[in-house]
């Protein structure tokens, strides 16, 4: 029989240590998937202050793509 598997040969601070290497890896990966679109929304903003200021004010090129809910 594994003695590991007692009460005698639990390691507390091998548990917590392990816990907490899970939650900070857990909180990497939330960060990385709320991180990434926020940086690629934030990139195309930046990258639309380079365009001319004729086609940020121009009209829908496409206005009847949208169904209107017009009861």
């Amino acid at each position: 029989m594994d003695s590991k598997n007692t009460k005698d040969g639990w390691d507390r601070e091998m548990s917590i240590a392990q816990i907490f290497g899970q939650m900070f890896s857990g909180s990497l990966v939330a960060g990385a998937l709320v991180g990434i679109p926020v940086v690629f929304i934030v990139a195309l903003m930046w990258l639309g202050e380079f365009l001319p200021e004729e086609s940020k004010l121009a009209d829908d090129p496409t206005p009847d793509s949208f169904v209107s809910s017009e009861n």
